[in-house]
């Protein structure tokens, strides 16, 4: 039998310890990161379980990834490294990760030359690594246990889930988590930089100072003589809050046009730095006082990228100065600008294309005093910003009630709008045609002010125009590319009247929403009544054997129902 001296099995029980306390400060810690996204509301109910069941992978292998991060800096490491002889170049660690799965693995590079470290592993374990097929009884329980989880369509209409859906950015809390393991075991030793890659992309992301690579300092190869050995560059640890902050300023997809802020305090003092349209501007206050001071030190900069390194410059003097970043308070005034609304667009700090169209405050006015009109605020400076959306055709359905989307083929140009136009049309119909969908409807914006229609969207088919619920501000926040159909949710919730309703209406139950169908849904969820109001309507599955093949997702009593049509043929 062999005995361990006092002092090593203290050792190993105080690391296992501060594992412990470690695990338990991130738990907190991502507890409060998803009750404040949960009063934001930009959480509902399948996200928050999708990301606690992230958050709990992340936590099962904390010691696991401790001891491995441990391991790596103690084998590669300034002292350990060598230079590139042909090159003279000196090497990164790379962590390379899966997409979905976020599995790890460490290897040595030079500028993408690539060396294995032996005997190391996984730093971390991928979600599905050694996964096993669960008997079908088992699929089937965890499947009706994730369904019975509900949305508050009250809170989030179903034209909107598509966009919330992905919301919350979980590759965050990933990044977050992995620093906050590196700080713990005193990753800065190492000395040299360590980032992670994702698999077959360019994203990567630096541990050294916790951000992705056109932001942090650290992501250019050394060449000739060996380089300094690298600081830590961080005064204190920061609290996993911190870090995810930090790790949530994304070059891609970034909005300019939404306000960007961080928020610090410091001995009863606030400071925020925020950002749009490629300005910064900071604000000062009193933690206990109510925060509406204007923005001061406003600063133009050329691009998103300008200003993003404007904020990192800032955030770092924050810290070493003593600050503190934290979750910031919801009820700070939330615009840069008067004229700023917050509206889904997606484009990166390197996408320039649409500034080459954006037009001036005039143009537009010169629009409107053409055609005597006065747009509603959110539009003018959509139009001004966008001017058509020439470059950009990412999220391109817009919700324009609480159940329905519509799928935006252009927007018109300022010199469309004249085109498409008539000042008389526009006289009779207080109606401004602003673009078309993709089976051709005319989408057009309310003009008639001082009314509750006033900035509504409007649809122009067949010479007759439809006012929709949403205004334009709803209308363009709520963008998607992945929106949730009507008819698809009521299968998936069992919700037959709603079905019976729609097929009354004429809808097509054989129609196709992003690769689904009503009945695979309402047979996947088990929703019987649903699935009899469309088998009774004529639809069928296309695949007969799904006795054999669908055992882990649908059950007995679904198989019954399908059995009786589908046998009958």
């Amino acid at each position: 039998m062999t005995f361990l001296s006092c002092s090593i099995q203290n050792e190993i029980e105080g690391v296992k310890q501060n594992t412990m306390d470690l695990k338990t400060e991130m738990k907190n810690d991502f507890e409060e990161i998803i009750n404040y996204f949960k009063s934001k509301g930009e959480m509902h109910a399948v996200t928050e379980a999708n990301t606690r069941s992230f958050i709990n992978y992340l936590l099962d292998q904390t010691e696991y990834t401790t001891k491995k991060l441990t391991d790596l800096i103690s084998k590669v490491n300034y002292e350990t490294i060598e230079c590139d002889q042909q090159y003279k170049l000196w090497p990164h660690i790379e962590l390379w990760r899966g997409v979905d799965d976020y599995g790890s693995v460490a290897i040595i590079s030079h500028d993408g030359d690539h060396t294995d470290i032996e005997d190391l592993g996984n730093i971390v374990i991928g979600r599905y690594d050694n996964y096993t097929i669960k008997p079908d009884s088992v699929r089937l329980k965890e499947l009706k246990e994730r369904q019975s989880v509900k949305v508050d369509i009250n809170k989030y209409p179903i034209s909107q889930l598509g966009y919330h859906e992905y919301r919350f950015n979980q590759t965050a809390l990933f990044y977050a988590w992995i620093t906050n393991i590196w700080q713990a075991v005193q990753g800065h030793k190492c000395g040299i930089p360590v980032k992670t890659i994702e698999n077959n992309s360019i994203n990567t992301f630096y541990l050294n100072d916790c951000l992705e690579r056109d932001l942090s300092e650290f992501h250019e190869f050394s060449y000739g003589d060996k380089p300094e050995r690298l600081k830590n560059p961080f005064p204190r640890k920061l609290t996993l809050i911190e870090l995810f902050l930090r790790v949530s300023q994304s070059t891609y997809p970034f909005n300019p046009f939404n306000t960007y802020w961080r928020y610090f305090e410091k001995d009863g003092q606030i400071q925020e730095i925020g950002t749009y349209e490629f300005k910064t501007g900071i604000r000062k206050g009193q933690i206990s006082g109510k925060v509406d001071s204007e923005l001061t030190d406003i600063k133009i900069h050329k691009d998103s990228k300008d200003a993003l390194l404007h904020i990192r410059y800032f955030t770092n003097e924050m810290i070493n100065k003593g600050w503190q970043e934290k979750l910031r308070p919801l009820n700070l005034p939330s615009k840069f600008d008067k004229n700023a609304f917050q509206f889904v667009y997606w484009t990166g700090i390197n996408r320039t294309e649409d500034q080459s169209t954006k037009l001036t405050e005039q143009e537009v006015t010169e629009l409107e005093k053409f055609f005597g009109i006065k747009l509603p605020n959110s539009y003018f400076h959509y139009l001004r910003i966008f001017n058509g959306r020439q470059h950009n055709s990412y999220n391109m359905f817009f919700p324009i009630d609480d159940l329905y989307t519509i799928h935006i083929k252009k927007f018109y140009t300022i010199e469309e709008l004249y085109q498409y136009n008539k000042i008389e049309t526009i006289r009779n119909s207080n109606n401004l045609i602003i673009g078309e969908s993709v089976d051709s409807a005319k989408v057009g914006i309310n003009l008639i002010e001082k009314t509750k229609s006033y900035g509504k969207i409007t649809i122009q088919s067949d010479g007759i125009i439809k006012e929709c619920d949403y205004s334009f501000e709803i209308f363009a926040k709520y963008a998607q590319g992945s929106p949730k159909q009507p008819e698809i949710y009521a299968a998936e919730q069992n919700d037959a009247d709603f079905l019976k309703k729609r097929l009354n209406e004429g809808w097509d139950y054989s129609t196709s929403y992003q690769y689904q169908n009503a009945l695979s849904q309402a047979a996947e969820h088990n929703s019987y009544d649903a699935l009899e109001v469309l088998l009774k309507a004529g639809a069928r599955l296309k695949h007969k054997k799904y006795r054999d093949h669908m055992k882990g997702t649908y059950d007995e009593r679904t198989m019954e129902i399908l059995d009786k049509y589908h046998n009958e043929e």
